[in-house]
Order: C-alpha cells, then sequence, then structure tokens
C-alpha cells in the first residue's frame, strides 16, 4: 500500500512564537500510510491513528490539518495554540457564526460536538 513521505524545514522565522515550530531547525516529516493490511498484528485504523498522534504530540511534531484526527480538544489545543486564530476568527465579520473552528472540521469528536 502507499506510504507518504514528505520532508519538511521549519526554520522558524518571523511570526508570534505561538506559531513557531516547538524545536527550531529541524527537519519534519508528512508521513502518511494509505490503504488496509491483512496482517494479524494490524490494530484497526482508529487504534494505529490514535498511537501515531501519540508519537507526534510527545516528540513536539504537528499533524497536518488536511487529514482527520482522533486528537482530545486538549491534545489538538497543546499541538495547535489557538490565541491567534481566536483574535483572527474574532475580527472578522460572522466568522464564527459560518465557519466551524479547525477542531471542529478536522475531528470526529469536535463534528460530533456541533451535530
Amino acid at each position: 500500500w502507499p506510504i507518504w513521505m514528505v520532508p519538511c524545514r521549519l526554520d522558524g522565522h518571523g511570526g508570534p512564537e505561538t506559531i513557531q515550530p516547538h524545536v527550531r531547525n529541524t527537519m519534519y516529516i508528512d508521513f502518511g500510510i494509505y490503504g488496509h493490511s491483512e496482517t494479524p498484528r494490524f490494530k484497526g485504523r482508529d487504534e494505529t491513528l490514535h498511537i501515531f498522534e501519540q508519537f507526534t504530540l510527545k516528540n513536539k511534531g504537528y499533524q497536518g490539518l488536511y487529514a482527520e484526527t482522533l486528537l482530545s480538544l486538549e491534545d489538538f489545543e497543546q499541538m495547535f495554540h489557538k490565541e491567534h486564530y481566536l483574535k483572527v476568527r474574532k475580527s472578522l465579520p460572522y466568522c464564527e457564526e459560518a465557519f466551524p473552528d479547525t477542531y471542529e472540521k478536522v475531528s470526529r469528536i469536535g463534528r460530533q460536538r456541533v451535530m
């Protein structure tokens, strides 16, 4: 099955401290595994995603916000500081009324909160 691995260097220059990488001048890897495994050791999609997410959080990495997450809101906010995000949302007319929060868009748990 396909494996996606793309290196990405975040140098941490410019912008507010809360949106800087936790570790400056380091290489991150955008990593994805697609498909299904028939091996008996495969724990299933959700449990495997949870293992990857906890590894990423423990190692001060970031999860791509283009993919679904199973992180709790607390873990999500530990990975992504929201101060500037919330400030921008509040400054734009009708933004909060018209558009869901990022967590509500990418999280199964978050989507259940708004239904």
